[in-house]
């Protein structure tokens, strides 16, 4: 699948509608909107199913982390009723972001990339906030379900044909983003206009109130809009094809902050974190370290840390493990090094085989910082990996006691109860995780294998009770899509 591809096809469901009847609710009643939640839901798991196993979604833990807590920051900022929305990161060098029905916000590394600034990050992220706060997408398609919740299909289409990796997978795929699309958009330019009008309004406050730069929004939008016409034979940033952007607009936001005093935001170290990891994992290794050589050459008097950091995994990536090492070291001197820091010294010593000592860096990180997802997925696949299981799932016993919405967990669980002969067992973590991630029918194919499974007479009345569960949702979920013409 592309992403790019499911970009525009997202930007035709949402907005490529024919025209709507004159009487439509004032875009300010977020409460107007006709498609209900669930069916919002309903939606948005369907897309994200399918975005989850593509090879542009960025499951980095460090990095899925960063864009959550940036979001859930912003998302806190908000009035009414607080709302579930899902940020996640698309490997991609072009700029954008997008928002999907049901609570999702996409945001592409090359958007992260060029930001110069945590606030510009999080203009664009409360923009896209904004849009699901107000529900334009469900005001857009309400009127259209049977067009538009029809076209899902050539949504799955594209997918597929694009996943297949053949020489007319690419022609295949923009036919039926082609044919999903074949509604006007046009009739709708001068109301997506007015979302994105209003968006703006939500985002500059959601940034006031959480503390970043409101003025930084309006700078970055003014950055993208020069871009666009020094470079408009070469076509639009991909961002503004998707979230068109005028002159009053920018004009608009200038109004907005105005009066509003200046504020001084420092970036936050995660977030400065996060660039060096994208930068270190982009073009090939030797431009990578080249990169950060080059970077830290011009900044002799003072190492920005996460340009060191950068260089080390981009010896990392290049295999040169003892340099890797060496220059991370002074990193983590001090007493309280960063957790990335740690995660990092864990993997080169799993690299340079000494992974007695990676399960000393790992655990003592996990004591220091308990929260991190990325040192316990390290330490819990070294432990398999090591033939121990059984240390695994006592350490996964604990940790599931208070993270329960967590897929990884459950992968590893399911390795480890694989590794000890607990088919059963298995079988069912492999069903929570696939639940976790959206999958109900991989959820209940896996617990309908472990009722199969021979196991002790606990164990098999508790798989029972949670497939009859699990089937029950899946009835749910079909009925609701059948209703919306997506079967």
């Amino acid at each position: 699948m592309n992403l790019r591809a499911l970009t525009a096809f997202l930007l035709l469901v949402c907005y490529g509608t024919a025209a709507l009847p004159q009487g439509l609710p004032d875009l300010g009643d977020a409460s107007s909107a006709q498609l209900s939640d669930a069916q919002e839901r309903t939606i948005g798991n369907r897309i994200m199913r399918e975005v989850r196993f593509d090879k542009e979604y960025v499951d980095d833990p460090e990095i899925a982390d960063y864009i959550s807590s940036l979001g859930a920051r912003l998302l806190a900022a908000a009035d009414g009723p607080r709302r579930s929305i899902d940020f996640f990161v698309v490997q991609d060098d072009t700029v954008n972001a997008f928002a999907l029905v049901g609570g999702h916000i996409g945001v592409h590394t090359g958007l992260i990339l060029l930001t110069q600034n945590e606030s510009e990050l999080a203009g664009v992220v409360g923009h896209e906030i904004g849009h699901i706060l107000q529900r334009h997408q469900a005001r857009m398609i309400h009127d259209q379900r049977g067009v538009q919740f029809t076209s899902l299909a050539a949504l799955a289409l594209a997918i597929l044909a694009a996943r297949g990796g053949s020489s007319q997978s690419g022609q295949i795929t923009e036919a039926a983003v082609a044919s999903a699309g074949a509604i006007q958009m046009q009739s709708q330019i001068d109301y997506t206009r007015e979302h994105e009008r209003e968006a703006d309004r939500v985002g500059l406050s959601l940034l006031e109130r959480a503390g970043f730069s409101p003025r930084a929004m309006v700078t970055f939008f003014e950055r993208l809009l020069r871009a666009n016409r020094v470079n408009e034979f070469k076509g639009a940033p991909a961002y503004l094809q998707s979230h068109p952007l005028t002159t009053e607009r920018i004009a608009d936001m200038q109004d907005r902050v105005e009066n509003l005093p200046p504020r001084l935001v420092a970036d936050s170290f995660e977030y400065r974190i996060v660039r060096s990891k994208l930068r270190a994992g982009a073009g090939s290794p030797a431009e990578a370290v080249a990169l950060f050589r080059k970077m830290l050459e011009d900044k002799t008097v003072v190492r920005p840390r996460e340009d060191v950091y950068g260089l080390a995994l981009a010896l990392r990536r290049d295999r040169q493990f003892d340099a890797a090492w060496k220059t991370l070291a002074p990193l983590r001197e001090g007493g309280h090094p960063h957790p990335a820091f740690e995660l990092l010294a864990g993997k080169l010593l799993v690299d340079m085989d000494r992974p007695a000592e990676a399960l000393g860096v790992f655990r003592a990180a996990l004591r220091q910082h308990p929260e991190q997802r990325a040192i316990a997925y390290a330490y819990l696949d070294l432990l398999v990996q090591l033939d121990r299981p059984k240390d695994a799932l006592a350490y996964l016993e604990e940790r599931l006691r208070t993270v329960q919405d967590d897929a990884r967990l459950y992968e590893i669980q399911a390795r480890a109860f694989e590794a000890v002969g607990k088919s059963v067992a298995q079988h069912r973590s492999l069903a929570e995780a696939q639940y976790r991630r959206g999958n109900l029918a991989a959820a209940v194919e896996q617990l309908e294998i472990a009722v199969k499974a021979k196991g002790d007479f606990y164990e098999s009345s508790s798989a029972e009770a949670r497939l009859r569960e699990m089937r029950a949702l899946l009835e749910n979920e079909r009925a609701a899509e059948k209703a919306l013409k997506i079967s």
